[in-house]
């Protein structure tokens, strides 16, 4: 069971959708996919940190994205057929976020830049190979946890699994940027 993203966590965002009243002509009503995205990025960010601070080795980190992989792909209908997309599109991006938490820990840091990665990701998309375009994608996802940020001028494609994947790697970015907001400056008391 990981203790970093529990069935519990989870179970509680889809009893919170479940009693949402999703209206496609209301963003604000699709804002708690959102935040079921953003809780789960801040889950990784806690393994990430779990690891730098020697909580967890390596191992036991990918113990953790795997159950919280696991977790993801639960059984849920929401006998509703707009949730159960919409909870569909969430689920995948979410796939991305724990790919990309796996890159990072590995240190597998793409050197290509966000440009090159997407266009990438896109071809694949295109050649029917979606494993390896989600992988690429997650790539991006890996550079964002290292510290990079999310350009605002890249060339998004209009559909596809692509664009979906690449919403995961949004929510990473703006985790990490609102993470930097909230991190006390108060690291270097430990030198003397």
């Amino acid at each position: 069971m990981s203790s970093y993203y529990s069935e519990a966590r989870f179970n509680n965002w889809v009893n919170r959708i479940k009693e949402s009243n999703i209206d496609i002509e209301d963003a604000d009503s699709l804002a708690v996919f959102d935040q079921m995205m953003e809780d789960f990025v801040v889950a990784c960010l806690n393994v990430i940190r779990a690891v730098r601070e020697r909580e967890l080795t390596k191992k036991q980190a990918m113990e953790e994205l795997d159950n919280m992989e696991k977790i993801l792909l639960s059984e849920v209908d929401f006998s509703d057929p707009l949730k159960n997309d919409f909870f569909e599109f969430v689920r995948e991006s979410l796939k991305v976020v724990v790919w990309s938490t796996r890159y990072y820990l590995e240190r597998k840091i793409s050197k290509k830049d966000f440009d090159a990665l997407l266009k990438e990701a896109i071809k694949k998309e295109k050649e029917g190979n979606f494993e390896e375009a989600m992988k690429v994608v997650a790539r991006m996802g890996a550079k964002i946890f290292n510290g990079e940020k999310l350009p605002d001028d890249l060339e998004m494609p209009e559909d596809g699994m692509v664009l979906n994947w690449l919403d995961g790697v949004d929510v990473i970015n703006t985790v990490m940027i609102l993470s930097e907001i909230d991190v006390p400056t108060e690291e270097s008391d430990d030198e003397e």
